[in-house]
């Protein structure tokens, strides 16, 4: 099992280098590297998992409809908070308790979004697979952080 895991990681791993080289040429277009990250995670979750047919197209579908929500929402968040960041030294304090009280919500919304996510896969999965769903979430946003951290790192030092 853990010959496989370290296996899977390693493949990921090696798919995230090349999203992100293929992300950097499309900056300029977030939306179609939203949808080429999800596909990529959306095939790697489906590899790790083993899932049967059935509950592989329930997955894809609780993750298709979760990760466009907190798209969506970290679009809003960096907009509130770029607005928030350009105004801060001339708003009130009521106007920044307004702003301030804006973005927490949507960052608030997020999570909830994240826990029904987890709720919704929970319901169809047993709870080995729940595990591995959990696992393979923390392990993929660890490991593209990572490699974003990296590739960032490399772009400054060449």
């Amino acid at each position: 099992m853990n010959f496989w895991m370290n296996w899977t990681m390693k493949n990921l791993t090696y798919s995230i280098i090349i999203f992100l080289l293929a992300a950097s040429f499309a900056f300029s277009q977030p939306l179609k590297m939203h949808e080429r990250m999800l596909t990529i995670k959306k095939v790697k979750l489906l590899e790790y998992m083993g899932l049967n047919e059935s509950k592989s197209d329930k997955i894809l579908i609780i993750v298709t409809k979760y990760e466009n929500e907190i798209r969506d929402l970290n679009e809003k968040i960096k907009s509130l908070s770029k607005k928030l960041s350009d105004d801060l030294e001339n708003l009130s304090e009521n106007d920044l308790k307004k702003r301030n009280d804006e973005l927490y919500n949507n960052l608030e919304k997020i999570a909830n979004i994240q826990k029904n996510k987890l709720n919704e896969a929970r319901s169809i999965l047993s709870e080995k697979e729940f595990a591995k769903f959990q696992i393979f979430e923390l392990k993929f946003a660890h490991e593209l952080r990572k490699h974003l951290f990296e590739n960032r790192k490399n772009r400054k030092n060449e």
